[in-house]
């Protein structure tokens, strides 16, 4: 179910024009400081070399690679700031903020 930023439409075809794909929505949650990482996804970053700035660059400036609708999970995929390749697997919480489950360095398969 997609988010609609328009709420006070008088027409579900006025509403549709105003509506947020996912990947849109965790962008503004993330421009809005609406987002945290879990213990886990800090340590994958700090362990790959990655910082808060990097997270932030990736989900504003990269795409959605996968989708798991069952658990509401999305695959951020993108370029760090030092042009290293980066994966990022978020949610958007009941509360309306992004969890950051985990991050790595997303490597070409050989």
């Amino acid at each position: 179910m997609k988010t609609s930023v328009f709420h006070n439409a008088d027409s579900k075809l006025e509403m549709k024009r105003y509506e947020l794909s996912k990947i849109e929505q965790i962008r503004a949650l993330t421009q809005n400081g609406l987002y945290y990482l879990t213990d886990h996804a800090d340590d994958e970053a700090t362990a790959e070399g990655f910082d808060i700035y990097d997270i932030e660059y990736v989900i504003l400036n990269g795409r959605m690679r996968r989708t798991w609708p069952k658990e509401k999970k999305y695959e951020v995929v993108g370029f760090a700031l030092d042009k290293r390749r980066m994966g990022i697997i978020c949610r958007i919480t009941d509360s309306r903020k992004v969890r950051i489950i985990t991050v790595y360095e997303d490597k070409p398969k050989d």
